[in-house]
C-alpha cells in the first residue's frame, strides 16, 4: 500500500489521496497546463481494443474546465452546435442537440496512473478524491 501522508512526497508533485482515509490512490504526479491535443483518427486507436490512446501522458494529470457528463441541455444555436462535450461527438436527442452542463473540474489522469480496481474495491464507494501538494 502507499504511503497516506503528504509529507512522504516530492515537492511540486501531487498526489490524490482517498478523502476518507487518506489512502494514496494515485502515485505522484505533475500538473500539465492545458488538456492536451488528441487524435481522432482511427488509425491512432488500439489495433485490439480499438480505444484510442489515452490524452494524458504518464505521469501528469490535468484539471479540465470544460463541463463533462450529464445532465445535458438543449443547445440554444441549433444550425451550428457543438460536441454534446470537449473531445466528444455531436449527439442529438428528440428535442435538438444537447450540450452537457456536468461537473466542471474534473482530473483526468492516464489510465495507467489512476487507482487500481483492488484498491478502489478496498476503499468502497464512500471514499472520495483529495488533492495533496507539496
Amino acid at each position: 500500500m502507499r504511503s497516506s501522508s503528504p509529507e512522504d512526497y516530492n515537492e511540486g508533485m501531487t498526489v490524490f489521496l482517498c478523502s476518507k482515509c487518506g489512502t494514496a490512490i494515485t502515485p505522484e504526479l505533475a500538473e500539465l497546463a492545458a488538456v492536451p491535443n488528441f487524435s481522432d483518427d482511427e488509425r491512432d486507436r488500439d489495433k485490439e481494443t480499438r480505444r484510442a490512446p489515452s490524452t494524458v501522458p504518464r505521469g501528469r494529470y490535468v484539471i479540465d474546465s470544460e463541463p463533462w457528463g450529464p445532465p445535458y441541455v438543449v443547445q440554444d444555436d441549433q444550425e451550428d452546435p457543438n460536441p454534446a462535450q470537449s473531445r466528444g461527438p455531436l449527439v442529438c436527442r428528440e428535442e435538438g442537440f444537447v450540450i452537457s452542463a456536468g461537473v466542471q473540474g474534473t482530473v483526468l489522469t492516464h489510465p495507467e496512473d489512476g487507482p487500481r480496481p483492488s484498491t478502489a474495491a478496498q476503499l468502497g464507494e464512500r471514499h472520495r478524491l483529495l488533492r495533496a501538494d507539496r
